[in-house]
């Protein structure tokens, strides 16, 4: 691999792993495993390494994944909330215990650790102040987090106030929110009867809803199809952990009170007025104030005694009532802390183990197929249930593609491996051949869509099974939704649940079609009011003004993602020239050339075929004529072109999203941290952390925030704050 195959291959995987870390943190929906997303992250660790010229500050490898929403004010954490590095074998744990000994110049010595469970949660961050509960965060983005005080009530073993009188006069806590297996389960099976009660509503809607319950014979599974049930099943909760952290951003206080959380806590923040010596004394301080502690934690001296208790406690972790996906060993000595430091994300003197996924043996009943919003067909393998894996039942999994069941040679009627791996998306690993049946064929994948029949292409990158049917009608919800989605279009409203009423009973076809509905036509949906019909109409109108690159990004041509979307809205004034741009053109911009020269040129071609189906310019001539914009501000706007620029500190004048496109819409772009490629630091003037020092040390230009207005006015005409500043300070880290 050369230089410029590397460089490709680093921003593909930096793209890939920003995109899973906003479904994992944000959306709270991973469509990978633990497994696959640690993967992703160790090969860009790796190229970043034989490659170190391309390294970047603010690449995921070096930082934080970020859980930062909308809805919440942003607070600066007293001290940083980091998170930690990982190992998965016994020779990765010697090589961290090797490097944590050497930077304390203690290579002769045998070191103790701590070994606690890693439990599978939403980070949080309690703050106490003369005992009393003043502040709850997430973790953010490891400097600053949402403050999700008001939701507190929520966790139902966290302490308003601390027990006893010799409780610290300030301590910050970090630890997890989780939900235990039982209330998920609870809160699982309730939302299955509720959609089983829709879709019988919706199937039948003669039958009152109080009537519907006692005309079963045998349950209300008996009067759905499979195809219904399957698709209430793929719309439950995933698992305890994506549940308990999109409940604690819920703003409806009704749904919060039929639910319940719990927290453990395990290491400390900013404290004054109390010290420990050792990390195994923190767990007992903790339940004397009250606060809920690790159930298990064991002595280790040295990495093998410490692989020993990291099996122990492997043996017995399902017997928990939470989840876990590891096991975290954390230096015993306290006062050696300081001397071990940090890296730029995580501790030196502790390291997460994690788990081998957890596997199983059943029987392969069946295939189904899934088409996604690019015309995609996912095989689904129907399994008989297999109970109690990783603590939950395992009766679907993802068989990835067409080419994963050739290769397996995977068959109905197989008995497969099942791996549940980081305790998310199960996978089949394999045949076990010796429990094949004799009356076993090879599986031949559909040559037509199982929704709506038509021939199914070839396309793309991994050359995937895909339906071309733009009308088909899974394509329509899923192309709709993306192009709602609040990184595209931003039309707030306009969930899932509200496509599928557009679709079902207005006829809406396309996203062309959104700009087109009147009040009138929304108020004949259930469930539509004045008010909420007002509310989309409003974000719709609104969204006519979105920047270029949301609709180029919102259109969803195959392969293009969010920062290529940018980067063609940078060279193209209108969305016109793009539109008419030649290959010879499209191929010229970084990224979407050949790969090499016997390699196509796979998003250039993608561009080109999307724009040359009359099927897209229609619909993209319906969006002129609704209004939007197509034209990038590049065409009047680069007086910040090539110029990057890192926040630090508070900003009264904006929220972190607004200054971000206000340098975007320049020419500009925005960074997470400081390095030497940054033009400009923009502070208030009173935070002097970390990124001011190293501004100073690089020579970096810092500016006010008033010169940074000044920038923004000269060259953007004049900077009107937003609806939603209210005035008050916002933190920033980009």
């Amino acid at each position: 691999m050369d230089e410029i195959q590397a460089k490709q291959t680093i921003e593909r995987l930096r793209a890939e792993i920003a995109k899973h870390e906003r479904l994992y943190r944000i959306e709270n929906a991973p469509v990978i495993s633990d497994d696959e997303f640690d993967s992703l992250m160790r090969r860009l660790r790796a190229l970043e390494a034989e490659y170190p010229q391309l390294s970047r500050s603010d690449s995921p490898s070096s930082k934080i994944g970020s859980d930062l929403s909308e809805g919440f004010a942003t607070v600066r954490h007293i001290s940083p909330m980091l998170s930690l590095d990982n190992v998965f074998n016994l020779s990765e744990l010697e090589d961290f215990d090797e490097r944590l000994r050497k930077v304390l110049g203690m290579e002769s010595s045998t070191l103790e650790y701590c070994v606690e469970p890693k439990i599978d949660g939403a980070g949080i961050s309690a703050v106490y102040e003369n005992g009393n509960l003043v502040r709850l965060l997430t973790r953010g983005n490891g400097e600053e987090g949402d403050d999700i005080t008001a939701n507190a009530f929520a966790i139902k073993n966290l302490p308003l106030r601390l027990k006893g009188v010799r409780f610290p006069k300030l301590l910050e806590i970090r630890g997890e929110a989780y939900m235990t297996r039982a209330e998920f389960e609870r809160l699982k099976g309730i939302a299955r009867l509720d959609a089983m009660r829709k879709a019988l509503i919706k199937k039948n809607k003669k039958l009152e809803r109080d009537s519907l319950l006692s005309g079963f014979s045998n349950g209300p599974e008996d009067s759905l199809g499979e195809d219904e049930l399957r698709d209430i099943e793929r719309n439950l909760p995933a698992n305890p952990r994506n549940l308990a952290a999109g409940t604690l951003k819920l703003l409806d206080k009704s749904v919060l009170e039929a639910r319940s959380l719990m927290a453990i806590f395990y290491s400390l923040g900013a404290v004054e007025g109390f010290d420990i010596k050792e990390q195994s004394e923190l767990p007992r301080a903790l339940e004397a104030w009250g606060l809920p502690a690790v159930n298990w934690f064991a002595m280790a001296r040295g990495t093998e005694e410490a692989f020993e208790k990291i099996s122990e406690l492997e043996a017995i972790r399902n017997d928990f009532p939470y989840n876990t996906d590891g096991a975290v060993l954390k230096l015993n000595d306290c006062s050696l802390h300081a001397a071990a430091g940090l890296t730029s994300h995580a501790p030196r003197w502790a390291v997460a183990w994690k788990y081998r996924a957890q596997r199983a043996e059943t029987v392969l009943d069946s295939i189904t197929l899934q088409v996604g919003r690019t015309g995609v067909v996912t095989p689904v393998a129907e399994l008989e249930p297999i109970y109690g894996l990783s603590g939950t039942t395992v009766s679907r999994a993802t068989l990835h593609n067409a080419g994963y069941i050739a290769e397996k040679d995977i068959r109905v009627g197989d008995t497969v491996v099942v791996e549940k791996a980081g305790e998310i998306i199960p996978a089949v690993l394999g045949v076990v051949l010796s429990k094949r049946p004799e009356s076993s064929v090879p599986f031949e994948f559909p040559k037509t869509c199982p929704k709506c029949g038509a021939d199914l292409k070839k396309f793309g990158e991994k050359m995937l099974f895909r339906c071309p049917n733009m009308a088909c009608p899974p394509q329509v919800r899923g192309r709709i939704e993306h192009f709602a989605d609040r990184d595209c279009m931003d039309i707030r409203g306009l969930g899932k649940s509200v496509v599928d009423k557009l679709v079902e009973n207005l006829g809406v076809k396309d996203p062309s079609d959104i700009y087109f509905l009147t009040k009138e036509k929304l108020l004949t949906l259930d469930k539509f009011k004045e008010k909420s019909a007002e509310n989309l109409l409003a974000a719709i109108e609104k969204s006519k003004k979105a920047e270029l690159w949301r609709l180029i990004f919102g259109l969803g041509i195959l392969e293009i993602g969010e920062q290529f979307a940018k980067e063609l809205a940078r060279k193209f004034s209108n969305l016109d020239e793009l539109m008419n741009a030649d290959m010879e053109t499209i191929k010229q911009i970084d990224g979407m050339g050949a790969k090499s020269k016997d390699s196509p040129a796979v998003r250039a071609l993608s561009i080109k075929a999307f724009f040359d189906d009359p099927h897209n310019r229609a619909i993209i001539e319906k969006l002129r004529g609704a209004g939007l914009n197509f034209s990038s501000s590049n065409e009047t706007s680069g007086k910040l072109s090539g110029k990057i620029f890192v926040f630090t500190g508070t900003l009264k004048s904006m929220g972190r999203s607004e200054a971000k496109v206000l340098v975007e819409r320049l020419g500009g772009k925005t960074a997470g941290s400081v390095s030497s490629k940054t033009d400009f630091l923009v502070s208030d003037g009173a935070f002097e952390g970390e990124k001011f020092s190293k501004a100073k040390e690089l020579g970096i230009k810092i500016i006010g925030e008033k010169e940074f207005l000044e920038m923004v006015e000269d060259g953007n005409s004049k900077y009107t704050p937003s609806e939603n500043v209210k005035g008050e300070g916002q933190m920033f880290l980009f």
